[in-house]
């Protein structure tokens, strides 16, 4: 048995002897209920998974190796369980995240909320970085718990958290992953703004990406609602723990992780049982059991599962590599297979008594594809950001038209659709599904897609359109119809060079998109490749100037862009001035 096995089979034994009580406690409220006003709800939320990453979304080339363990080589696609749930529900073909970075997409799947409201403008958080949610945020947690349901979240946080001080000062208060910090914190003492405190009766994750320390797992007690910090399955013990030198720490089973474990990650303290590969089996383990220990007399439940995957570092587990012929097409399989897993443990679709019959299940991801992963892959045919230019960090829409689907049996009639939304409107939807208005400060940056949803109509009164928003700060709107696209800037906001729809590498700043704004008709043009304010008689792909149409269509939706930022740019909060 190799290394990485036997650590996953005692941290999966430690774990299951620390949470049993929790899970115990859990059984009897996380389960299936037939009650067709409270479905149960699990979100199952990617990180870096591209729109062509899934199957479903496109013919694909990829050459997959005759004896894969996992996927059928001819079916040509890495992802055989998402591909089988996409024909299950609807599928969307221009759901939008919110950003096209993870913090500020996570922060407003769940509170419908801009994140460019808040403090944070820019980029992400650091895994020992503070919130920057409002503490009066109302969350999707919270919407799920007031009526009724028992709420639980397994995998990645990734908005922010308070480590407390080893002084008994303030929590600490960080941006970024500064090393030097550590030194101040006291990890034996509960973790402050957590999951746990913002809607989530259970938690059970880490604070960031899997490429940002700490590496251990957190953990609520079901009990005292407190969260602590898990080192070889029991809470932290000594708060004495020096991370400031490049050994194992003086007073504490943690070391200080480094490039030599071989794993593309930021340094920072690391749990020696924690094993980057076996994150996914230990999650989906996780989330298996509370759906299955499960009584049916039990309330209803929403779990939300945000997975550190494909994003680096592209841990692949030993089984798992060669399946795919290269280590990113891997861990999309590896992905995809332990997603499987997770619908399997819902049961059959075609009974009315399993979990699966009434629960709705929506799959998505954070932002488009990482730029090393997307140019790797080309080179065995996968196209991780499918028919899109840009990539993640941009506002193009490779940056954020994500994978994006629904299933809820009986309710959703499988197919697709083109309606465009971002994944802030889910608070507002699941708000409809409960027959429940929000307040003005409730999601008050969201739009029930319910109707689409039930196969209705929307209605006539809507919002103006939605914003886009790139790891730089730059705004992108998209309209109510979703066929015009307004890009408030030059170039895609996120990366210095990016790719355009025909995964040409191009400078962000290039001469068809060099523009103060850049004006797209996606209806006819969702590759972007057409900047309708381009005034260039040179440019082979542009054979006009700016029409006075394309210049009154750029006056309008400039306005309706305004309008829904106004002064909040600046970091005020409210939403009374915005076109809903």
């Amino acid at each position: 048995m190799n290394r990485n096995a036997t650590l996953l089979q005692l941290t999966l034994l430690k774990f299951t002897v620390g949470v049993c009580v929790v899970v115990g406690l859990l059984n009897v409220s996380v389960a299936s209920h037939l009650d067709t006003d409270k479905p149960n709800v699990l979100i199952i939320y990617f990180d870096d998974m591209g729109y062509g990453d899934m199957g479903a979304n496109g013919p694909s080339g990829l050459s997959i190796p005759v004896d894969s363990k996992y996927l059928d080589p001819a079916a040509r696609t890495l992802t055989p369980n998402l591909d089988r749930f996409a024909n299950q529900g609807l599928r969307f073909t221009r759901g939008h995240s919110a950003d096209g970075v993870c913090s500020p997409s996570r922060y407003s799947l769940l509170t419908g909320h801009y994140s460019w409201r808040t403090r944070l403008k820019r980029g992400v958080t650091g895994g020992y970085s503070s919130t920057f949610m409002d503490a009066d945020r109302f969350t999707i947690g919270e919407l799920f718990r007031k009526h009724g349901y028992t709420t639980a979240m397994i995998g990645k946080w990734h908005i922010g958290m308070e480590f407390q001080r080893m002084d008994g000062k303030a929590a600490v208060k960080i941006t970024g992953n500064d090393k030097n910090v550590l030194g101040k914190l006291d990890l034996s003492k509960p973790v402050m703004d957590t999951p746990a405190h913002r809607g989530f009766d259970y938690w059970f994750g880490t604070p960031a990406s899997l490429d940002m320390p700490p590496y251990a797992w957190l953990e609520s007690d079901s009990k005292t609602g407190e969260v602590h910090v898990l080192y070889q399955g029991g809470i932290v013990a000594d708060g004495n723990v020096d991370f400031s030198q490049a050994r194992v720490a003086r007073n504490s089973d943690f070391v200080l992780f480094d490039k030599t474990y071989g794993i593309h990650a930021r340094d920072g303290a690391k749990d020696p049982t924690f094993v980057f590969a076996d994150y996914l089996q230990i999650q989906a383990a996780k989330v298996v059991d509370l759906i299955k220990d499960r009584k049916p007399d039990d309330k209803p439940f929403m779990m939300y599962v945000p997975m550190p995957a494909p994003h680096a570092p592209h841990a692949v587990q030993e089984s798992f590599q060669g399946c795919a012929g290269y280590q990113y097409g891997d861990y999309v399989v590896q992905t995809d297979y332990y997603t499987g897993e997770i619908l399997k443990s819902l049961g059959d679709l075609n009974d009315p008594k399993s979990v699966a019959a009434n629960t709705i299940v929506f799959i998505t991801s954070d932002n488009g594809p990482e730029n090393q992963a997307y140019t790797s892959s080309l080179q065995l045919n996968h196209d991780a950001n499918g028919p899109w230019a840009g990539r993640k960090r941009d506002n193009y829409e490779g940056g954020t038209c994500v994978p994006f689907m629904l299933r809820w049996p009986g309710k959703i009639a499988p197919g697709t659709t083109d309606h465009a939304c971002w994944q802030g409107d889910f608070v507002a939807t699941m708000a409809a599904v409960l027959h429940y208005d929000l307040r003005q400060d409730e999601a008050p940056d969201a739009e029930s897609f319910l109707p689409v949803l039930l196969g209705n109509p929307m209605p006539t009164e809507r919002r103006a359109g939605f914003i886009e928003h790139s790891s730089s700060g730059q705004f992108a709107l998209i309209d109510q119809s979703g066929e015009w696209k307004l890009i408030d800037g030059t170039g895609g906001g996120g990366n210095k060079r990016t790719c355009d729809a025909d995964n040409r590498e191009t400078r962000a700043s290039g001469v068809i998109r060099g523009t103060p704004r850049q004006l797209f008709h996606l209806k006819t043009d969702p590759g972007e490749r057409d900047n309708l304010l381009v005034d260039d008689s040179t440019n082979p792909n542009d054979n006009h100037d700016p029409t006075p149409s394309a210049l009154a269509k750029e006056r309008e939706l400039y306005d309706i862009l305004n309008a829904i930022r106004g002064d909040k740019i600046r970091g005020t909060d409210g939403s009374s001035n915005i076109p809903r």
